[in-house]
């Protein structure tokens, strides 16, 4: 007889080979041919060892074809594919021989007419297949969880349907209860340890009580101590302990994004996740137009190096790819289009991605969905390549729970960042945008160390006309940008070392009304969450603000920015039609030089002005101030408290308002080696001890 080894060696790509027909010749008993499965079925009384090629499911070439064997002792229940009952024969079973990779066909499925569920709950569960494979369309109707590792499901690009699938009792579980859901093992105890001295920014080094209870390789989820909010916490994530650094500090792989002070806990739970599962290749046709009888195809729950390919859904209502307490994965060249629901809270996803590290997205795409990508509680992501139409309430999002070191590269669509509610936290860091276009980029709660770079806000006729960059100044870097709309800045807090930074950027704005004469509903997402009229286009906060070589231009010269921030630098800009106006209650500085040149066509506002009760000091020069008309204003300084100097300023054509009472002690008004051509001015008094001039006129 030809034993295990010899057929599948001889077993090539399905067909068997002239060296096993060979031996098949040698021993003409060993081996059988037959048209079917069902022929296979009817063999009366096979001998056991006997080999029978099967030329068919149904009929012989009709792709289901196999090598099986009789085993004669064999008892285990027979699922129409891998293990084969004889016809009138209770002991023996026909098994087939294989080399891992198995087909839905080897089972009889050939299209959706038939459920798929029981082929793929077979082929799953035999640890010797490490390859699902289908080469024609399937219909699941029933929701799988699996945890095992180590398998590929490739559907080949073909068409999967949901038709028959049972609704779910709970609703909001139905989120988790993807088709093909992967879901590793965790363990019910935790171990809880208060740090004794604070754990700091970007560390792999983690105290523990006893290090040797925390074996190298481990995998655990981690969790900080929940704070203010309801899902508000600085850690959540799945990390594998690397290394012992001694008896009470191990090494992790996750560098935590946040500084945790004295007092705080860790909670440690033990996991044994998934691993090395690919699903890909897949068109999922969603059914259900509501949250408990809808289907979704993919979900993974504690998982590592678990991948997804090329899945191009349609019609989906909750997310398409689904991941929790995830770690090294990837996402690729997968879309989402026309969701039933992109208003239900969770709904209308293509991927979302809660307590996750060192992912890709990449090279994937929406249309009229909800997002397609968030990234809740996680850190050292990268969204490359993305592109979303027919976005109103963002393509890109974050919730705010404390993420953290994101990158988003040569993507296109709405962004906004830890905008979901004070529930999540409303916090992030180091996040990088660069190559973006979209007309709509929300980031300014409490977000420390963005940069942004070439991105390109735009305005969309589509939604009222809207483009709006609202940005959080804490460590805030940008370059190379442009807006068309609006440009509203903010601070809350100053975590950040560094300095606000706004270089070699061009902003068109709007006059401040503007915003909202739109042909949106008034419920609309994006009208309701505007500023007030006057905190749009404008500077907020106790940020100091550096802006250099810019570009600035007004719709037209009626068009302002409110100045209500701590300081604001203009180095090297370009000024036109658009009115500086100092309107903080606070203490406030306003430099302007290297060069900036302000330009304005005729208007009542003047280039640089004061609305604000705080005192103010003012630093102009060198610059270059030039209206096209007689009655414009360059300076109008008529309140307040002011400490004022200009030196190697140019004023051309027009007027500057001055008032004495402006400029009495403490405040002074000092003008030195200014050039004043064809200008009126209305001096505060004559020099004096805080009033010194000495300026060109012509």
């Amino acid at each position: 007889m030809i034993n295990r080894r010899e057929l599948l060696s001889g077993l090539a790509g399905g067909v068997v080979s002239a060296g096993l027909l060979t031996a098949a010749a040698a021993n003409p008993t060993s081996m059988v041919s037959v048209n079917n499965v069902s022929a296979l079925r009817k063999r009366a009384a096979p001998p056991d060892r006997l080999c029978a090629v099967v030329l068919g499911y149904h009929f012989a070439g009709d792709g289901g074809g196999k090598l099986m064997y009789w085993d004669a002792v064999n008892e285990q229940p027979a699922n129409d594919g891998t293990i084969i009952s004889a016809q009138g024969i209770i002991k023996g079973r026909w098994l087939q021989l294989h080399n891992g990779v198995m087909d839905f066909r080897q089972f009889g499925i050939f299209n959706g007419d038939n459920a798929a569920d029981d082929a793929l709950d077979a082929m799953i569960n035999d640890p010797l297949i490490h390859r699902i494979e289908a080469h024609t369309s399937l219909n699941f109707s029933v929701r799988h969880l699996f945890t095992r590792s180590d398998i590929i499901l490739d559907f080949g690009g073909h068409t999967i349907t949901t038709s028959g699938l049972t609704p779910l009792e709970n609703r909001k579980e139905n989120y988790l209860s993807a088709i093909f859901s992967f879901r590793g093992e965790v363990e019910k105890s935790v171990t809880t340890r208060a740090l004794r001295q604070p754990l700091p920014l970007l560390n792999e080094i983690y105290p523990v009580d006893d290090s040797s209870q925390f074996p190298v390789g481990q995998w655990y989820c981690l969790e900080s101590a929940k704070l203010a909010g309801r899902w508000q916490r600085k850690i959540q994530r799945l990390v594998q302990i690397t290394a012992h650094i001694d008896a009470s500090h191990v090494r992790l792989n996750y560098r935590n994004g946040w500084q945790l002070e004295t007092g705080e806990t860790l909670t440690w739970r033990k996991v044994t996740p998934i691993k090395n599962v690919s699903i890909q290749n897949m068109q999922f046709i969603g059914q259900g137009q509501l949250a408990d009888v809808s289907s979704q195809p993919i979900t993974f729950e504690y998982a590592i190096y678990c991948d997804v390919y090329r899945i191009h859904a349609q019609g989906t209502f909750w997310s398409v790819i689904f991941r929790r307490w995830n770690t090294f994965f990837r996402t690729e060249q997968c879309s989402l289009s026309n969701p039933p629901s992109v208003s239900w809270g969770g709904a209308g996803y293509l991927t979302q991605q809660i307590y996750c590290q060192y992912g890709n997205i990449v090279d994937c795409t929406t249309s009229n969905a909800r997002h397609l990508n968030d990234l809740t509680a996680s850190s050292s992501c990268v969204v490359q390549n993305c592109h979303s139409d027919g976005d109103s309430t963002g393509a890109f999002v974050t919730h705010g729970q404390y993420e953290h070191d994101l990158q988003f590269i040569g993507n296109s669509g709405i962004i906004t960042l830890a905008n979901s509610g004070i529930e999540w936290g409303q916090s992030a860091a180091r996040i990088a945008i660069s190559q973006h276009v979209c007309s709509v980029l929300i980031a300014n709660t409490f977000i420390s160390d963005l940069t942004l770079t070439d991105v390109q806000i735009y305005r969309n006729d589509t939604h009222g006309g809207l483009g709006i960059l609202r940005l959080h100044c804490d460590g805030l870097t940008v370059r190379n940008c442009s807006v068309n709309g609006e440009l509203t800045l903010v601070q809350h807090q100053q975590l950040s070392q560094k300095m606000t930074l706004l270089d070699n950027c061009a902003f068109t704005l709007d006059a401040r009304h503007d915003s909202t004469i739109s042909d949106l509903e008034r419920d609309d997402p994006y009208i309701g969450s505007h500023p007030s009229p006057t905190l749009r286009n404008s500077l907020q906060g106790a940020s100091r603000v550096y802006f250099s070589h810019c570009h600035f231009e007004g719709v037209h010269a009626e068009t302002s920015l409110l100045l209500n921030n701590q300081e604001t630098h203009f180095s090297a800009c370009q000024i036109n039609n658009l009115a500086l106006i100092m309107a903080g209650e606070i203490a406030q500085k306003l430099v302007i030089n290297g060069e900036t040149t302000i330009n304005a066509d005729p208007s009542s506002l003047a280039r640089i002005s004061r609305r604000g009760e705080g005192p103010v000091s003012w630093l102009l020069g060198p610059l270059h101030s030039e209206l096209s008309h007689a009655d414009g204003l360059h300076l109008e300084i008529e309140g307040g408290i002011n400490y004022y100097q200009a030196r190697y300023a140019t004023f051309v054509q027009g007027q500057r308002r001055f008032a004495a009472n402006a400029f009495s002690a403490p405040g002074y008004f000092i003008e030195q080696d200014n050039l004043l051509l064809n200008i009126e001015s209305a001096m505060p008094m004559e020099a004096g001890a805080n009033i010194i001039i000495n300026n060109m006129r012509f």
